[in-house]
This record gives structure tokens, sequence and C-alpha cells, in this order.
């Protein structure tokens, strides 16, 4: 029965209920409700809770810097250099969330701190969605669109994912591509769709689109292999995809290369290593397979791989086995502790999303042989404890996802209540400000183990959330004590990462400050430890006063040595009295109109998909298109993204769609005379 089922692309028998209902439209839209409901519930019943995990901070201050600074600014703010190497705040031209994340507070009027949740929320399950879809296109059975679905979506709280919303904004772009894998040999609209998507890949982590290039042609080797080296015939089937595939990296070489945002960007600036060691990494390594409970989902991704195996050489000849089963060798990269090499091995699962996709896969089959068993009486009971332990597994994905991520923590988040208020009351100061001037977050901290790396880049991230709209290319960060760092030095301790971080930290403030008057602050949540805490509890004073200080502890404000700072009132400080339903039916009016460009896209990329591949299709197209036309605009425009070039990105996405949309419908035919 599992062969057959694998095997055989036809749609399965119809007749039973079950079937019918799991196939009906409403089947499919309840499922992407779960799990919108799943990944967004605690936001809902939490107002005020912020995106967890710490990196969502990064994506934060970059979202608002595009939206009041011109576009090469957001390039050229690269922060300390550790030892020489890249920026820590680089980003080169990985844009896309950035843009996307401008584009919605642009457009659906989304709040700054709540924008990075929905790209935590939303991209999930879209993807979980678009791999259900491309499950389905295989195999034309509505339960391989849920299981796959749910299988994805309960993985997608894993550490893998939770926080690295660029990598995670990849996957979904590659999620977009696969659904043109089946026509792009033969079809010049799915070749464009395939290659569409990966050019988003390339504004958003190029590393990860050299990676799928190579599994693709990987591909094309197991096939030629298999086909007994008719090399014509793989050429045949594979070259439009290799073709496509190759030209998107040459495009994204290009943009990277010219600069169309003004400066152009080194591709080092795609992906930046932490100085850790290999115990550090494979410590990290050993808590993401655990937290993977690969004791549950181990079982099912191995029956996913077998079911598509079993078909034998028929299996390198379907497009889903291939990418399943060839997309799983990134994960190679994950065993390199045994060569002694030293670089974040754990990362390597989020470069593909075969395994999500085999457990998915996995969790099809042994449903669909247990609903089987619940038609044969003896053995009735036993299939529906079959059913009921995928059902826990399913289930305690989530749950466990949703715990150990601190994604259910109202608390939680890449902001602390403390440190907001603390954040808030030093934008207010600098509002008053008559003139922006530098500022320099002087933190510290007793652990002065490697980690301080982190902590350093997780603490310049954070504080950028305390600038004013338009301050945040001023902003600097050192590390070390703040008499070290008035008197001109940085501050060594012998331990070697602090060292360095210090010293780069310095070489870049004092660059930044050498003919300016900076605004040096300490925030008491970036100094709970280490050698400034007590100046910012006031029981200290800096040993060089010559240079105003602004100490923030809780809401209040004050200088070293000693003065209270009165908060200077700020211009534009305006109380937003929009009604609660008035703002929700504009986020949600806006978020509507951001997916209609992809409604109107699918019509021609997609002319033949049923509701499910169009239910995942159309938002992927819509955000897509939106995003890189905003991107287009933006470079002509070199200036800020404000409202009207998001509504011209906006409205140009529409237009172009809709003339593909109506370029696609058929003629209408000729009137018969009577």
């Amino acid at each position: 029965m599992a062969t057959e089922a694998v095997t055989d692309p036809a749609p399965q028998p119809a007749g039973r209920a079950f079937d019918r209902w799991l196939g009906h439209p409403v089947a499919y839209l309840l499922t992407a409700a779960i799990l919108l409901t799943i990944f967004g519930w605690t936001f809902f019943a939490n107002p005020e809770r912020l995106a967890p995990t710490k990196d969502p901070a990064y994506y934060t201050w970059r979202t608002e810097a595009l939206l009041t600074e011109t576009p090469e600014t957001l390039l050229e703010i690269e922060g300390p250099r550790y030892e020489g190497g890249v920026g820590m705040y680089s980003g080169g031209y990985r844009i896309a969330a950035s843009v996307l994340g401008g584009v919605m507070r642009r457009v659906a009027a989304i709040a700054p701190l709540s924008t990075t949740i929905f790209l935590m929320v939303g991209i999930p399950v879209l993807t979980a969605l678009l791999l259900g879809a491309f499950a389905f296109q295989y195999r034309r059975d509505p339960l391989i669109f849920h299981g796959v679905a749910f299988g994805a979506a309960s993985l997608y709280l894993t550490p893998p994912f939770v926080g690295y919303i660029d990598n995670v904004l990849a996957l979904f772009f590659l999620a977009g591509a696969l659904l043109f894998l089946r026509d792009a040999p033969r079809s010049w609209p799915a070749r464009i769709g395939f290659g569409f998507f990966l050019v988003m890949v390339g504004f958003t982590h190029p590393t990860t689109l050299v990676i799928f290039f190579m599994t693709l042609g990987a591909m094309a080797l197991v096939r030629l292999v298999f086909r007994r080296f008719d090399l014509r015939s793989v050429i045949r089937d594979d070259a439009a995809l290799l073709i496509t595939a190759l030209a998107s990296i040459v495009v994204t070489y290009a943009i990277w290369k010219v600069g169309i945002w003004g400066p152009p960007a080194s591709l080092g600036d795609a992906a930046l290593l932490p100085p850790y060691d290999v115990s550090f990494f494979v410590d990290r390594l050993v808590l993401w397979v655990t937290a993977m409970r690969p004791a549950l989902n181990g079982p099912l991704f191995l029956l996913g791989a077998a079911s598509l195996l079993v078909a034998g050489r028929r299996a390198v000849e379907d497009e889903l086995t291939r990418v399943s089963i060839v997309w799983l060798a990134p994960l190679i990269g994950v065993f390199g502790f045994l060569a002694g090499a030293s670089y974040p091995y754990y990362r390597f699962f989020n470069t593909t999303l075969a395994w999500v996709l085999l457990v998915g896969i996995g969790i099809w089959v042994a449903a669909r042989f247990f609903i089987g068993l619940a038609h044969r009486g003896g053995v009735y009971r036993l299939a529906w404890v079959g059913i009921l332990a995928l059902l826990v597994v399913i289930g305690t994905n989530f749950s466990e996802g949703l715990s150990t991520s601190g994604w259910s923590k109202s608390e939680g988040g890449w902001l602390s209540g403390d440190q907001r208020v603390e954040l808030d009351a030093l934008r207010a100061y600098l509002e008053g400000v008559p003139e922006q001037r530098p500022v320099v977050f002087v933190v510290d901290s007793t652990d002065t183990s490697p980690r301080i790396y982190g902590y350093t880049k997780l603490t310049g991230n954070t504080s950028r959330y305390g600038l004013p709209a338009g301050w945040i290319d001023q902003a600097h960060l050192y590390l070390g004590s703040l008499d070290n760092f008035l008197e001109g030095r940085p501050t060594r301790i012998g331990k070697t990462t602090y060292d360095a971080m210090s010293e780069a930290t310095f070489t870049e403030a004092s660059e930044a400050i050498e003919d300016a008057d900076p605004i040096v602050v300490l925030v008491r949540g970036f100094n709970r430890t280490g050698s400034n805490a007590r100046l910012v509890r006031g029981g200290a004073t800096p040993s060089t006063p010559d240079r105003t200080v602004l100490v923030i502890d809780g809401g209040s404000v004050r200088t070293e040595p000693g003065e209270p700072a009165a908060r200077p009132v700020a211009s534009d400080d305006v109380i937003n009295e929009e009604p609660a339903a008035a703002h929700a039916f504009r986020v949600l009016f806006g978020l509507l109109l951001l997916l209609l460009p992809g409604s109107l896209a699918a019509r021609w990329l997609l002319r033949d998909a049923s509701f499910p591949e169009w239910l995942a299709a159309a938002p992927a197209l819509g955000i897509s298109i939106v995003t890189l036309v905003t991107i287009a605009v933006l470079s002509v425009s070199r200036s800020p993204l404000g409202r009207g070039e998001a509504w011209v990105a906006l409205a140009l996405s529409i237009a172009v769609t809709g003339v593909l949309a109506w370029r696609s419908s058929p003629p209408a035919p000729d009137p018969v005379p009577r």
C-alpha cells in the first residue's frame, strides 16, 4: 500500500467521506487558520509581547533605518570589525527582510515592535503551506497537504528557525520556487517563477542560494547516473532548472557588486562567523538536535525517506523524491567537527527544508496506513491508537517548541521590560536635542569568556531601539570601562576575545567621534555587572569628568557627575488616538492589499493550479513581488522608504500582475452565428 501511495501520482480512490472532506477548500483554509492560531495566539493574547529570541533586534533597527535614512545608509552601517573582519552589523544587500518589514510598516500601518512578530508568525506558516502544496503536486492526496503542513510547521518552532529571520525568509522563497520544478523544463512562465524566487533568495541569504544551486546539480548528477549517463535526456529535463538557478546567482553577484542602492557590497558580508571554539559549536549542535526530539521525529523522518526510496529507479524521475533526498546533502556540514574545523555546524539545519519535508511525508504515510486499517474491522482499535499517536507527536512538537523557544512566554523577547523602559527614556531625551550627534553606548559584563562577542553584538543591536527616527546611523558602541573610554584607550584585561572586542569597538567609535561632540550613554540594562555597574547605580563618578555622560537607570536620565537631567520636550510627541478597531482594520486591509499581486500573478504563473497550490502560492508571490518592486523603486529614488514610495511600489505590483493575469486569460470564443 505504501509503495503504491508513494509512486503513483494519480489521485487516491474517491468515495470516502473523510477523504472528500480533506480535499474541500474549507479543510485547506482550516489548516492554515489553525497554524496561524498556534503561531500567533500568544501575541494576540499579549499585545505588548515582543518577538522571541534576540536576533529580531537586528531586523527591527534595520527596518526603522530604511524608513528614515537613504538606502545606502543601511549598507554603510557596519559596526566594529572584530580582528579586522566583517563589520558586526554588516548585511550588504541582504535587504529583503528590511524592505518587506518597511512595506508592512508603511502600507499596513504595523507598529515598529510588531514588524518582526508578523514575519516570525507569517513566514513559517506560509512555508509549511508551500511544502504541503509541493507534496500535493506529486501525490494527489489531500492528506499529504495537511500532514506535511502540520509536520513542517511543528518543527519550525525548533532552534534552527526561531529568530533567524533571514534564513527562514530564504527558505520561504525556496519553498515557493519548488512549486515550479515540475513545469520549468517545458514552460517559460514556470522558469520565470522559479528564477524570480531564487533572485529573492539572493536578496536574503546568498549562501543558501549557492547551496541550493549545488543541490540542483547533485539532483541532475543522480539522474545522469541512474539513466546510465544518457546526457541528452538529462539536459532536456534539468538544463532549464540549472541555467535558471545559475542566472539567479549571476544576477545576485551583479547586484551586490554594482550596488543598486549606491555602494557595492562584498559577498563576505553575507555571513559572519562568531569567534568560538569547537566545543562551543558542538554543545550548541547537541542542544539543537535534542530540541528536535529525534526519538519521536526520527522514525517519521526515516519512514518518509523509505517510502520515497522504495520505488527504486522510478524514484529518480520523481521530483518530490529527488528534492526530499538529495536536498539532505547540505546536512553533511553538520559533521565538520569530525575534521576539527571550527564553524557553526548547527546552522546547516536551516539551509535546507528536506528534513522537515520528510518528517511531514512520514506523517502522511503513517496516517494513510492507519486510516486504511480503520476500515478493516478486526484492527479498528489499533488503527485509532496509531492515529492518536501521530496526533500526540505533532501536538507535543508544537507544545515543546512553544515552551523551549520561549515563544509562549509573555515576558520573553529580544527587549526586556527594564531595557524597554530605559531606552524609551533615552529616546525621549534625545528627541529634544537640537541636532544629531554621535551616541556612544558604553557596555560591560563580568562574563569575559568568548561569549562576550555575542553579548557585545546583541547590545549593539538592542541599543538602537533607544534612538529617535533618523539617529540610527549615529549609534556606536564601546565595550569596557567608562574611565578607559574617556581617557581614550581600549580596555584590556588579559582575555583574548574581550580585549579584541574592546579594541574593535574603541577603534570604530573613535573614528566616528573624531570631529564631533558625542553623547556618551550608560544604560543600566547593559551594565548590570562589570566595571561600570557601580557608576550606573550612583556609587561612583568617572575619573575624567570633562565629558558629559548620560546615565539611564529605570525611567530616569541623569548626567555624571551627579546632575539631574531634565527631559527636554520633544516637538513630535504625538499620541496616537486612532481607535484600536480602526487600526486593526487598517492593518488587515493593508495585508490583504499586499497579497493581491500574488493572486493575480498566480493566474499567469500557475494556470492549472489546484486550490491548495493557489492557497500557498498566492501569498508567497504577493509578498515577494511587492518586496522586489520596492527594492527597484528605492534603487531609482535613493530616498527613505516613505509612504509614497511604498504605495507606488504596491500600485506598480498590482498593475504589472494585473496585465499578466489579463494576458493569461483564454481568448473569448467567437460568437456562433444563428
